[in-house]
């Protein structure tokens, strides 16, 4: 019997090749669930619903052109003043110390996590009337929503510039504006461009801000979708304009994110002292972010300039005529149920799709799980409601596809939250415990799940917040009985007089409440 020595590639080939196999199965659900409530939709929009004659229809008409220049002239002052004020506040931050800077860097953060019917409730309690339905007042709520994406960006880039890079500067006769233009602005040009174009994009695409601060003449091509397709009935010019604008968002978004490298991590410095103006500046934008919250919390027990609690009586009450029949206890409970159930879908699809990416560098996957980012939640929705509204996927008045798509809005910031961590462990942890005799599922009890727990706390208060607050699809898909908080809001704020519009402030209260509780409970989860 002649005895032959094996080839050492084949004796690897086959757990290298079940190990690619399971990674594909790993990120299966989260592919299926972005085809089936992303893919799918936006090609059935531009398939059925888009042609020739209804674009060239759509786009002749006045109120549709008059939107498009409007979503493109907001969305460029939004971002200009947002990176002008988010630049200035970063540079206080990175280069200063001074009393309550920590707390300032939480503050100015705080907003983005809110839903956006909160921002504009807060604007309408704020503003006077004759400015809170304006571009001024949607200048400064985009302002107040993105100031953090600036911030979280661009902070790391500056904290790490030489001081004696500066000084050696100021030596040779450089003046203020060409220290600037020369050191302080090449050190953060990445961090600045992607942040730009976030918060471009995040203007471009706003909606609940837009339709409750938005006055005549104020209408973006999301609101124009909404007008078109829910009360016009225009189902084709809506479909012409959804389709437009997620095409100019993905071009957008790739161009944004092409080849950019942004440093996220930590950076000790020696701060200075902080001199007058820069404390003034950073308390500015503190009060900033908490005046207006605060206004609206006021706003709900103050109304007929007297102090009252008509507002919460009305929002708790089964016999209030202003919510339209609506059971506002069963409202708040089916959004936390919602948010749940957003979660649960989620976190677990994203967490497993982030393991499977982290092995696979290059993956269409990973491209395809960028697609809820790259598309609105507005034409979600509107893709929802044109894509399963027949037999056999009749599902537009099921209660379950709400939560089902807040779960999709939410898993993209789930797999990127996930997906840096599970890129950092390390492979010999696992090849360690596999040597010990740790089965795979003993070595993912024992390896990953430690480290990927801060992750998944993480996950779970992104998606349970997000879904909370989420308005844009909503507004497509609600009914009489799966209303939510941020609807009801929506719906007070549409009716006149003083009583809606206090009930409307202390909905809006109720919601920031809950989504501060549900952030705040998965951030000390996290870091405990």
């Amino acid at each position: 019997m002649t005895l032959t020595r094996p080839n050492s590639s084949s004796v690897f080939r086959l757990p290298r090749l079940r190990a690619s196999v399971l990674d594909r199965l790993w990120t299966l659900p989260a592919a299926l669930l972005v085809l089936l409530a992303s893919v799918l939709p936006l090609f059935v929009l531009t398939k059925d619903t888009v042609r020739a004659s209804s674009v060239l229809t759509t786009l002749s008409r006045e109120p549709v052109l008059a939107a498009i220049r409007f979503s493109f002239w907001q969305a460029i002052w939004s971002t200009v003043f947002t990176l002008g004020v988010g630049s200035l506040l970063a540079w206080i931050l990175a280069r200063y110390d001074f009393r309550g800077r920590r707390a300032v860097r939480v503050i100015v953060t705080v907003p983005f996590v809110l839903p956006t019917v909160v921002v504009g409730s807060a604007f309408l309690a704020l503003l006077p009337t004759s400015v809170e339905r304006s571009l001024g007042s949607i200048l400064l709520a985009h302002v107040f929503f993105n100031i953090a994406v600036v911030v979280r960006l661009v902070t790391p880039q500056w904290s790490m510039v030489d001081p004696e890079l500066l000084a050696a500067a100021r030596t040779l006769g450089a003046g203020p504006i060409r220290l600037v233009a020369r050191i302080v602005l090449p050190f953060a040009g990445s961090a600045l461009k992607v942040a730009g174009a976030v918060v471009f994009l995040m203007s471009f695409t706003s909606y609940g801000v837009v339709r409750l601060l938005g006055g005549p003449g104020s209408s973006t091509i999301e609101v124009e979708i909404y007008r078109r397709a829910v009360i016009l009935g225009d189902v084709s010019g809506a479909a012409v304009l959804a389709t437009a604008q997620t095409f100019v968002i993905i071009v957008l978004f790739a161009l944004a994110t092409r080849r950019r490298s942004v440093i996220m991590q930590r950076v000790d410095v020696d701060r200075r002292r902080a001199p007058a103006w820069a404390m003034a500046s950073a308390y500015t934008a503190a009060v900033f972010i908490i005046v207006p919250l605060a206004a609206m919390t006021v706003h709900s027990v103050r109304g007929r300039g007297q102090w009252t609690s008509s507002g919460w009586s009305n929002l708790f009450s089964s016999t209030s005529s202003l919510l339209d029949g609506a059971d506002m206890l069963s409202a708040v409970t089916r959004s936390l149920l919602y948010a749940l159930m957003a979660a649960v879908i989620a976190v677990p699809i994203g967490l497993t799709a982030a393991v499977g990416l982290a092995r696979r560098r290059r993956s269409l996957t990973r491209a395809l799980l960028v697609v809820p980012l790259a598309t609105s939640a507005v034409v979600v929705g509107f893709g929802i409601l044109v894509t399963y509204d027949q037999s056999p996927f009749d599902f537009r008045s099921q209660w379950w596809l709400i939560p089902f798509i807040h779960a999709v809005v939410a898993l993209p910031f789930v797999v990127r939250s996930s997906l840096s961590v599970a890129e950092s462990i390390p492979q010999g942890l696992r090849e360690a415990a596999a040597v010990l005799g740790a089965s795979p599922v003993r070595r993912w009890w024992a390896v990953d799940a430690p480290l990927l727990a801060p992750a998944l706390a993480t996950g779970c208060g992104l998606s349970a917040a997000l879904s909370l607050g989420e308005f844009g699809a909503t507004s497509f898909l609600t009914r009489q009985r799966t209303q939510t908080l941020p609807i009801v809001v929506d719906r007070l704020l549409g009716r006149a007089g003083d009583t809606a519009f206090t009930t409307a402030m202390a909905a809006a209260t109720l919601l920031l409440a809950l989504t501060s509780l549900i952030v705040v409970s998965f951030d000390s989860t996290m870091r405990t």
